[in-house]
């Protein structure tokens, strides 16, 4: 039986409106550069709104004792402080650098505590609340990220949407992009599937809003962001069939096949607009060749190798082939890790090759961060990523919960991306744990609401 919403006193509207903004604010503002001190301001008065919402402390414990999210969580945790004080070669600097860790804990805290506010909400409140104040954040900044490019420049569309803006990298737009496409994918399946999305509005507009993201997305250039959206495709689409009643399955297939077009018409577009992809696979051949070529140790002194053309390489493609090999041989001569810190990868290189090694980070988050904490950090990141994601699955298949499927879409977009993009480090890793804490309390809270 639903459970009717309390009315809030006008005090408690005026800190739930504060609460909202405070949250889209953070959001936005977590990719653009050069704002750390804005960022923990924000983060310090979203904490302290929390406590004006109210937020049910019973709920908040009880989402948290979630063994199988708590468990590799702490392990997790209990281990990097192990390895700080045991297995770092340099102590000093992974206790500083480990403080990114540390502070993300929290932060997946504060997005459980937000996911129970305000109190006097129902879950779908809540869920319409700061499920809709998310999407809008991001829509804006990819937006924005198409606004401030320099369009005056003379050159093709293509070239210029591969320049970075004032308020960030492609890359950090791109995986932004990605998450808001698994949000928004989750609110239509689950509206098809209970007549219940997160999002308020009628569906053709909020269809027309994941138009936008995933074009704003392919719009980033970023090939890495291509593999995940037909990733997160392919499980919405599932999803979706399966719910759908026999007799209108076929419609749906017919639906989902449409949707298929439009998106491969998307990547078809973006490849032909990007040049880079001519030279792509002869750059990633080049790149596996790490013995030989050494240009992915010190991108800044040493020359691009050339293809068989005699051209110059794919920076992009040669370098992130180069670096993952690259990683997984350091990860096997240091199983223990060499200490937590962003550019562990560079400190093992350096330590293998030569300080005359520039290279820092292998952008390829997980296997950073591995070769940082060792095989057993990895192992346990991997562990936390599948229990938040089987805790959304459940959800999902026990009731065709709009927050259960967005937990599941939100973490198969940031894990596979955490295997191609450096993003298990500073604000991106705050940002996940923040959603993430976030979308597991309003999973849970639906669950507990129903028994």
């Amino acid at each position: 039986m639903m459970v009717s919403e309390a009315k809030p006193s006008t005090l408690q509207r005026v800190g739930e409106t504060a609460g909202l903004a405070t949250f889209a604010a953070l959001l936005f503002l977590w990719s653009v550069p050069d704002v750390i001190a804005a960022r923990n301001a924000l983060l310090a008065l979203l904490l302290a709104l929390v406590l004006v919402l109210k937020p049910d402390f019973s709920q908040i414990a009880a989402t948290l004792r979630q063994r199988s999210v708590a468990l590799p969580l702490l392990a997790l945790t209990a281990w990097i402080a192990l390895h700080c004080a045991v297995f770092a070669w340099n102590p000093g600097r992974a206790w500083h650098e480990a403080g990114q860790w540390f502070k993300a804990v929290p932060i997946f805290v504060l997005g459980v505590a937000l996911g129970q506010s305000p109190r006097w909400r129902t879950q779908p409140g809540r869920l319409s609340a700061w499920g809709g104040a998310t999407v809008l954040a991001y829509l804006i900044y990819l937006a924005f990220q198409v606004v401030y490019k320099p369009w005056d420049l003379p050159a093709p569309a293509g070239q210029i949407l591969l320049q970075t803006t004032r308020i960030g990298s492609r890359d950090l737009a791109s995986y932004l992009g990605t998450a808001l496409v698994g949000l928004q994918l989750a609110d239509l399946v689950a509206q098809s599937a209970r007549g219940r999305g997160f999002m308020n509005g009628p569906v053709w507009l909020r269809g027309l809003g994941l138009f936008a993201a995933t074009v704003l997305t392919v719009a980033t250039m970023t090939r890495n962001a291509l593999p995940v959206l037909m990733l997160l495709g392919a499980v919405a689409a599932a999803a979706f069939v399966a719910t759908r009643p026999r007799q209108t399955r076929l419609r749906a297939v017919a639906l989902v096949s449409l949707a298929a077009v439009l998106l491969a018409s998307g990547i078809a577009i973006n490849v032909k607009n990007d040049e880079r992809w001519a030279r792509f696979a002869s750059s990633v051949a080049i790149g596996l060749d790490i013995e030989h070529q050494k240009a992915w140790l010190a991108q800044e002194q040493t020359p691009l190798p050339l293809n068989a053309q005699g051209l110059p390489v794919d920076d992009s493609a040669y370098m992130r082939t180069a670096w993952m090999k690259g990683l997984l041989t350091e990860i096997a001569r240091h199983p223990l890790g060499v200490g937590y810190d962003r550019n562990a990868f560079g400190n093992a290189l350096r330590a293998d090759y030569g300080k005359w090694v520039t290279t820092g980070h292998g952008h390829a988050g997980v296997l950073d961060f591995t070769v940082g904490v060792g095989i057993p950090g990895g192992l346990l990141l991997l562990a936390f990523f599948v229990a938040l994601a089987a805790a959304g699955l459940r959800r999902w298949r026990e009731d065709r919960d709009a927050a259960g499927l967005a937990l599941l879409l939100f973490l198969l977009s940031y894990a596979s991306r955490a295997f191609i993009d450096g993003i298990v480090r500073d604000h991106m890793l705050e940002q996940f744990m923040l959603l993430a804490g976030l979308l597991l309390a309003l999973a849970h809270s639906n669950k507990a609401s129903q028994a």
